[in-house]
């Protein structure tokens, strides 16, 4: 990167945050096409480097980059929820974790608060859920920046 975008450590502490923001809220994470990614990541790249006149293209080292850094917590959200759900079925040693497991997935019962009465008002409000939100996404947008155009 040009030393300019290294002031302040901004690429990593404002611009990157601001991007998996906006990644976090496209319609699909694992398959954001190039030229939508150019689109939005020119818009962030403005908002946080407002005093550069500097144009992202495709296959350049600020495109590069941001697609790599969103393949890396793309990355971390499986990760994540592995090790999440590994010390669930370990540290509940009075059950089988093979029949713990299972009585998870059927009918999705992870996703809900209690997996014993699902409820749509509380989809994704289980434990896995919060703590995989809360480890590996809001970690990642700590510090993004407002970025209007966006909405």
């Amino acid at each position: 990167l040009p030393a300019t975008m290294q002031v302040d450590q901004c690429w990593m502490k404002k611009y990157l945050p601001t991007v998996m923001l906006w990644a976090g809220s496209y319609d699909d994470i694992w398959n954001i096409p190039d030229e939508v990614l150019l689109l939005h990541a020119q818009l962030i790249f403005n908002a946080v480097y407002k005093d550069l006149n500097i144009t992202i293209v495709h296959g350049g080292v600020i495109h590069s980059l941001t697609a790599q850094h969103i393949s890396k917590w793309c990355s971390n959200f499986g990760s994540t929820g592995i090790v999440i759900i590994l010390d669930f079925l370990t540290r509940n040693s009075n059950c089988d974790p093979v029949e713990l497991a299972k009585s998870l997935i059927a009918g999705y019962a992870f996703l809900f608060e209690d997996p014993e009465n699902p409820s749509p008002l509380t989809t994704y409000c289980s434990p896995f859920i919060l703590q995989l939100l809360g480890t590996a996404h809001l970690n990642a947008i700590n510090g993004y920046v407002e970025v209007p155009r966006l909405d």
